[in-house]
């Protein structure tokens, strides 16, 4: 051990040190001060002390003076090192106060002549650091100084060890009765009308936060959510707000510094330790209230990552492979922030652990809400684990056991990374929620959008469908409508959509669910203001009349606005608290909350539920069946006795009708809610202020709710719910269940978003959240019918534990209660007689099924299957009889169903359904099925499964097997077991069935299960599966009497499966017997291409990434939709079977780009390239035959600014490229924003010609007249060449936005960055998206489409048209011209942006049934009399936009049956209503060598609503005759454009409901 740095002070002593605690820490009575930091792999650490300038204990230390110094301390390996762990201890001077020392780590550093780290050595900040000497509170979003490089300091110990707790302890609520409220410490008080004491020190700060304390009082707040409240760089926001020129910021503060450190700047004093103490009073304080301190915590990423610079260095410096999740050494993007991490890595997990229980045990905290949670869950190679590391070690952390976890439980992934609902918990349910879910439909349900009544009832109800089925209570659901990510609530009833160019950028959610009640922003409209109060309070008596744990956001209790900014996270003043603006509401809306807020704790036994409502908490007076959003329901609290028992009516009327509310009779009813009326009568203060309703029933006004009251002992209210048959003749339990389970089989979510208005409620449908999807029942096809069918008989489905939320049932008459046969009793469990055969056997991992017959006894066999580890919810055995050779499923007999055990065995047509048993002692549930002698059985055919949100998802393993496994049983088509393409084993069982084919299959994959079924269609058996929810793929199969094989495009999918594998592994070696080259070309070039080779495992992964210097990319999976990334020369795939098909978007685009594209077929040879050349530059040469050959090339010599031109550039040889003349670098860049061509604002079809519009206007203005009759094209007109530059310079936007325009590209130089240009063409988006609509123009749009109209008879454009959507729609289209994409495809072909024109082709989108694709001659075989085609259902951005799965592809020649070669596999199905689309026209194509095609925006005037594709009802697949006569309709109708034009076409169009073909597009074929 060694020091240097001047001479070592005599009286300071080094010791050995302790491995623990973590970071700096002194001696509780000063005199020793302790380092430690984890460095695994590290041979050479050193302690760097700084004791600056006038540190007030300098005079104690021999030789060291009031200007301080350094000192470099070098930790011995063989003393100083425990594991990982370096630590060291300095003895100090007596009188020597070691506050305010700096400190940092280097690490192997190289050592100068003095044998001391070079100054050049990073110095890393040290991760456990307790204080840093970062800015304080007077310098926020200080700007012009050093950049930000904090510096660890040793804390004030007084800080840390004597902070006065003054005896005040943590509440310890329940999560139950907590209400949340998220707030910023920042923003709460820093507004000038806080009116703090000492406002300048305060304001914004820990201690300004506890003078409003008793604001939070008076609402009824027990637990405070702070936004991030640790270190983090608030300058760290580059940008200014383009509407002011505000320097914008890092407001939020998701983007950490340091985990252990309060922010400096929300201290209201500027020394050492200030912001621990200040932060440790604000939870002492907020505690002796009763108030518990829940933290946002950021542990997904860390600000190492953000916005790609920073001037410190910490945990990636240390060991970046154990602190980040890497992929081929870079950083993963899960979180939309830069990088991810690897929080289940042991070193990084303890770490986290570390932090936390520093804040429990020293800070007292009482919780953590996790952002982005899922992201935790991921493991070293990113895919999420359902028991990881970090959930477990804090599950079994004693220091945080009384801490309370909140988990947002989603990343940025999509869909692996959405968990709510599943969520681990690393032990018992200890983890709650944010309930996004409940958001959601909460926010449609209240605007109006119809079929939300289910899922609504079961939100309030406490979301069981997500929490019950892993032993999780209501209370772990965190109910919100707003959070600070997104729209406030006034914002959420105040716009449709989001206005964010604040931001200087375009972020922000578009699928708000919001809706502006008729006017957007800020109006004086009375009645619009009078719908935006009502709505409010109805959101708000959804969240805290629902059970659950309400959260509110700040501000929400007196309808804080953000001016429709819906991401705030830059944001400063405009997210401000406004303390006048709560004043002035103080008798309204505050009033409202805090009196609703009380009426929840005074009813906690309703809504803080420790379980689920079943019928006895809830009775429903609703019709299910009504499409119309109304409900009405009673709640009443079971436990309750005495006289003055309440039961509370609740009733929303989310629609525009006015309703009556029928008031059960007999009993008085009072009013304590009506959000129609004006303050004070909108809710009452208290009970003796309660208005009693003296009529039969309530009216209420739309968009409005009601709460009412009786007042009754419980005995009457008891008898009352007896005789309520009324409502209960309406509401039976078979058609609720029935409502129910149709809605959750249908996979069909709708949800709309427009204006609704009060009169006239034209609401458009819009996007429902994905995310709705991922938490839904994914139930096969034969199955819900099985289910309907007993439903309709009228059988019951009653389990044997109590369903959530069932209405009432109906009186049932005399004779009915005299007939109705009492309950058997439960079977005994049958005796097994014997030791039985271990039929199955299987352990999952985490879970175990077992198998086992009992041999024939007395009175049989017994089968008893035995599962282990799939939790405490419903676990059900669901099984069939296969009673003789060839046959399917049958029933089980009745003395066999009655003998089951633990349960009577209900069956269904087809199918029987066991209950398991809860665990036994030996962990293991059961069923046992007893077989008497009589009883004809060949073999049992089961599946265990969990539902009711079990079903396939990932964790909820389905499992299903068949015994006995005899060959013979099932000879006609041999039981089988193959291996998938990931490795999986798949059992696929064929066998007769009523004259049909029925085939089973069953696996169980790691993150979920096959679906067990298909539908026979007449000679066509198709299969639906995919691994958990993700149901992509169909498998066709012929049965053995069926015609000949299928082709090859078919037989990739098919039953033929064992063939297909074994083919693919044949490939190379029957390539090479035929002297075929080993690589596939799918975008060839006639030049040699060259650039440093990269490899990736997913090109997808490098979507976002721009590449400076030009690249060679050898990528794994390309499935064909993403873009080539900027800068790439060449992408090698490296397995055949990896590679995107030849008609994908990525090989189209590499064609278009001149990007050489190509897959190898012998995977050795790939192996081999990567292992020699990998990080070289390399020159790729492909010739005639499709040969690739890849060698070492000399890098050539070239500055950066140079390198990156060649990046963009055209591919050719890059060494003569780089000597070549410059080219005109104004050229280059010069964009026309002011000549308008002397053009028109709208053009009609027949005055449309290659001077005015693009090749899609023009083609389809060229095509209309020569098509047959029955063959259509959509209305449309266009805004030619030159209307952007008209409306730029017209007078509305001239003066403003024209200048600001032209003065942001000026920046734009042929030099610049791909990250600076894309910065510059962000800001001009914004421009051009603030850009007003000349009036004249909005009347040439009218004129024009009423004449294209008048002459078609029918004015279906003009009807469609509406001005403030078409403009939107009109400025982003314009807006795509400024991107990155464009600029780096223009410099490939050497073009100017002057030479760049858009027109906007403005047409009808019709509702379409089917969309298709049209190659009048077929690409695959070049056959010009062979049309090929594919087809979706919906809207056709399934076919060319980023969607899973295959479109239904055929062939046909002409006077021909068309073949079908691939059948529909896309499991997403896009809808939408008639609107408009505006869709860039742009003369890209007429410009030689730039590929215009795909990079500009086409935008509807409304949005597509994604539904799930129900494959079993699609006519397209389960009607023979139709598919065909439609297929050979569509490839006559290609023959048909094929002949206007004269030459081969690419064909779009698509199908309406009156089965018409519309053609929307057509271009010569490529």
């Amino acid at each position: 051990m060694g020091q240097s740095g001047g001479k070592m002070p005599g009286n300071l002593q080094l010791a050995k040190g302790e491995p623990r605690p973590k970071g700096c820490c002194e001696s509780p009575k000063g005199g020793e001060v302790n380092f430690t930091i984890d460095a695994p792999g590290r041979g050479s650490v050193w302690l760097y002390l700084l004791l600056p300038e006038g540190h007030e204990g300098a005079s104690t230390l021999e030789g060291v003076d009031s200007s301080g110094g350094e000192l470099y301390v070098q930790l011995d390996p063989s003393t100083n090192k425990t594991g990982d762990t370096w630590h060291v201890k300095l003895t100090l001077p007596g009188g020597f106060d070691p506050k305010g020392a700096k400190y940092m780590w280097i690490l192997d550093p190289k050592l100068d002549q003095h044998g001391l780290p070079e100054a050049n050595a990073v110095r890393i900040l040290d991760p456990c650091a307790k204080c840093l000497d970062s800015r304080y509170a007077k310098d926020w979003n200080k700007r012009g100084g050093p950049k930000f490089s904090p510096m660890a300091v040793v804390p004030d110990r007084r800080a840390i060890y004597e902070f006065d707790w003054q005896g005040v302890k943590p509440p310890n609520l329940h999560l139950k009765d907590l209400v949340i409220y998220e707030a910023h410490v920042r923003g709460f008080t820093r507004n000038p009308d806080s009116k703090l004491q000492d406002w300048d020190a305060t304001a914004g700060t820990f201690l300004g936060f506890i003078q409003k304390i008793p604001h939070l009082l008076k609402l009824g707040i027990n637990a405070v959510e702070l936004l991030p409240v640790y270190e983090f760089d608030e300058t760290a926001c580059p940008r200014k707000n383009p509407e002011n020129g505000e320097q914008l910021c890092n407001f939020w503060g998701y983007s950490t510094v340091n985990f252990f450190v309060p922010m400096q700047r929300f201290s209201s004093r500027d020394r050492i330790g200030a912001a621990i103490v200040g932060f440790k009073t604000l939870v002492r304080e907020l505690h002796r209230q009763g108030i518990e301190v829940i933290l946002d915590v950021v542990f997904n990423h860390t600000a190492e990552g953000a916005w790609g610079e920073h001037f410190w260095h910490s945990w990636a410096a240390i060991a970046k492979n154990r602190y980040y999740i890497l992929s081929n050494g870079q950083d993963t993007n899960y979180t939309g922030c830069g990088n991810t991490v690897n929080a289940n890595d042991p070193m990084c997990s303890d770490w986290i652990v570390e932090c936390l229980s520093y804040w429990v045990d020293e800070m007292h905290v009482d919780g953590f809400r996790f952002d982005l949670a899922s992201a935790l869950t991921r493991g070293n190679d990113g895919k999420v684990s359902m028991d990881p590391l970090l959930i477990k070690k804090m599950a079994n952390e004693p220091k945080l056991k009384r801490a309370k976890f909140i988990a947002e439980a989603w990343d940025c992934s999509w869909p692996d990374g959405y968990l709510v609902g599943k969520f681990p918990s690393g032990g018992p349910p200890r983890w709650a929620e944010w309930n996004g879910i409940f958001r959601d439909t909460i926010r449609c349900f209240i605007k109006g959008d119809e079929g939300k009544k289910g899922d609504f009832a079961t939100r309030i109800c406490g979301s069981s469908d997500l929490f019950k089925h892993n032993g999780r209570k209501p209370f772990h659901s965190i109910n919100f409508i707003t959070a600070h990510d997104g729209f406030t609530l006034k914002d959420l009833v105040s716009y449709n959509g989001k206005h964010n160019t604040c931001n200087g950028e375009n972020s922000g959610d578009d699928h708000n669910n919001s809706w502006n009640c008729g006017h957007e922003g800020d109006t004086g409209d009375g009645g619009v203001n009078h719908l935006r109060s009502r709505q409010i309070r109805n959101f708000m008596v959804a969240l805290f009349m629902s059970a659950g744990t309400p959260m509110i956001l700040y501000g929400d209790e007196y309808g804080r606005s953000q001016r429709g900014c819906n991401n705030g996270w830059c944001q400063d003043a405009r997210c401000w608290f406004s303390w006048s603006d709560s004043e002035k509401q103080e008798n309204n809306l505050m009033r409202f909350v805090r009196l609703l807020i009380s009426l929840r704790k005074q009813y906690a036994g309703i809504f803080n539920r420790e379980e689920f409502m079943s019928n006895k908490d809830i009775w429903w007076r609703v019709h299910w069946d009504d499409p119309y959003n109304y409900i009405c329901y009673v709640l009443h609290d079971h436990h309750a006795t005495g006289q003055g028992y309440a039961g509370l009516m609740v009733a929303f009327n989310a629609g525009h009708e006015v309703r009556c509310c029928d008031l059960p009779q007999d009993k008085p009813w009072y009013r304590i809610i009506d959000t129609n009326l004006p303050a004070p009568k909108d809710i009452c203060e208290n009970e003796a202020s309660s208005v009693k309703i003296t009529s039969q029933s309530y009216v209420m006004q739309p968009y409005s709710c009601i709460v009412l009251k009786t007042y009754s002992d419980k005995k009457s209210i008891k008898e009352y719910a007896r005789t309520d048959a009324e409502y209960g003749a309406h509401q039976d339990i078979n058609r609720h269940m029935k409502e129910v389970i149709k809605r959750r089989m249908s996979m069909e979510f709708t949800s709309s978003t427009g204006t609704p208005h009060i009169q006239d409620i034209g609401k458009r449908q819009s996007n429902e959240a994905m995310e709705r999807m991922q938490s839904m029942v994914r139930m096969r096809s034969l199955m819900s019918g099985a289910f309907m069918d007993a439903i309709e008989e009228g059988e019951s489905l009653e389990t044997k534990k109590e369903e959530a939320f069932q209405p009432p049932p109906r009186k049932p008459s005399r004779e009915q209660v005299q007939k109705k046969p009492s309950k058997l009793p439960l079977p005994a469990k049958p005796a097994t007689g014997g030791e039985g055969a271990k039929v199955i056997d299987t352990d999952l991992g985490d879970k175990r099924v077992e198998a086992i017959l009992y041999p024939d006894g007395a009175e049989g066999r017994v089968l008893e299957v035995r599962a282990k580890g799939f939790g405490g919810g419903e676990l059900i055995f669901h099984w069939g009889l296969i009673e003789s050779f060839g046959a399917g499923w049958s029933n089980a007999p009745e003395q066999v169903c009655n003998a089951s055990w633990p349960d009577k065995t209900k069956t269904f047509p087809g199918a029987n359904q066991t209950v398991f048993s809860d665990a036994e002692d030996d962990g293991f549930r059961r069923v046992m099925i007893p077989f008497p002698r009589n009883v004809k059985v060949k073999a049992v055919n089961f599946v265990l499964h969990q539902p009711p949100k079990g079903w396939h998802k990932p964790g909820h393993q389905d499992f299903t097997a068949e015994w006995p496994q005899a060959e013979s049983l099932f000879s006609a088509a041999a039981d089988r077991a193959t291996e998938a393409e990931s490795g999986k084993s798949v059992r696929t069982t064929r066998w007769k069935v009523r004259g049909g084919n029925l085939m089973g299959v069953g696996a169980v994959w790691a993150e979920g299960a096959l679906v067990h079924f298909v539908t026979d269609l007449d000679t066509e058996l198709m299969l639906h599966y995919g691994p958990g929810d993700a149901y992509n793929k169909w498998v066709f199969a012929r049965s053995e009497n069926f015609r000949s094989a299928p082709e090859d495009g078919v037989l990739r999918g098919s039953a033929l499966f064992a063939l297909s594998l074994i083919l693919k592994r044949l490939e190379p070696q029957l390539r090479s017997i035929a002297q075929l080259p080993p690589w596939q070309m799918i975008s060839a070039v006639d030049h040699p291409v060259q650039g440093e080779l990269v490899s990736v495992p997913r090109m997808l992964h490098m979507q976002d990434k721009i590449f400076e210097t030009p690249t060679i990319m050898l990528s794994g999976l390309v499935s064909g939709e993403e873009e080539v990334p900027v800068g790439v020369q060449a992408v090698l795939v490296r397995d055949a079977k990896s590679a995107p098909d030849i008609l994908s978007h990525c090989a189209v685009r590499a064609r278009n780009s001149g990007v050489l594209l190509a897959s190898c077929y012998d995977s050795t040879l790939t192996e081999k390239i990567e292992a020699e050349l990998l990080g070289q530059w390399v020159q790729v040469v492909c010739s005639a035959d499709g040969s690739v050959e890849i060698k070492a090339a000399e890098r050539p010599m070239a500055d950066p600014k140079r390198m990156r031109m060649m990046a963009r550039s055209a591919s050719r040889d890059l060494t003569q490229e780089l000597m070549s003349k410059e080219t005109d670098s104004t050229k280059l860049v010069n964009m026309n924003l002011k000549e308008d061509f002397g053009c028109k604002w709208v053009v009609t079809p027949e005055k449309m010609d290659k001077s005015k519009v693009g090749s899609k206007s023009l083609n389809l203005a060229l095509l209309k007249p020569q098509l047959p009759k029955d063959i259509l094209t959509p209305q449309a007109v266009a805004m030619p060449y030159g209307s952007m530059q008209k409306a730029l310079t017209s007078r509305e936007n001239a003066k403003e936005w024209l200048s600001k325009l032209e003065a942001c590209l000026a920046q734009l130089q042929p030099t610049s960055s791909n990250e600076d240009a894309k910065t510059i063409f962000q800001e001009a988006q914004v421009y051009v998206n603030a850009l007003q609509m000349p009036s004249e123009l909005d009347q040439a749009l009218r004129s024009a489409m009423e004449e294209v109209g008048s002459k078609e008879g029918e004015k279906r454009l003009l009807n469609l048209y509406h001005r403030g959507d078409a403009w939107d729609a009109t400025k982003q289209v314009w807006a795509s011209l400024f991107g990155l994409r464009p600029w780096v495809s223009l410099a490939k072909a050497g073009r100017s942006f002057y030479d760049l024109n858009m027109a906007v082709l403005v047409q009808e989108l019709l509702p379409a049934k089917y969309a298709f694709v049209l190659h009048t001659k077929n690409p695959f075989t070049n056959d010009p009399n062979e049309v090929y085609g594919e087809v979706v259902p919906g809207r056709g951005e399934t076919l060319v936009g980023n969607y899973p799965g295959r479109a239904l592809s055929f062939r046909a020649r002409k006077g021909e049956t068309p073949v079908v070669t691939s059948f529909l596999s896309k499991s997403t199905l896009l809808r939408t209503q008639e609107c408009l689309i505006f869709r860039s026209d742009s003369n890209g194509e007429d410009l030689e060598g730039f590929a215009g095609a795909g990079l500009f925006e086409s935008i509807c005037a409304t949005s597509d609503i994604p539904c799930m594709v129900r494959f079993h009802r699609l006519r397209l697949l389960t009607d023979h005759s139709f598919r065909q006569t439609l297929l050979s309709k569509l490839a006559e109708a290609g023959r048909a454009v094929e002949k206007a034009f004269g030459s081969p076409q690419d064909i779009e169009g698509c199908v309406d409901p009156q089965d018409r073909i519309f053609i929307v597009q057509s271009r010569p074929q490529v």
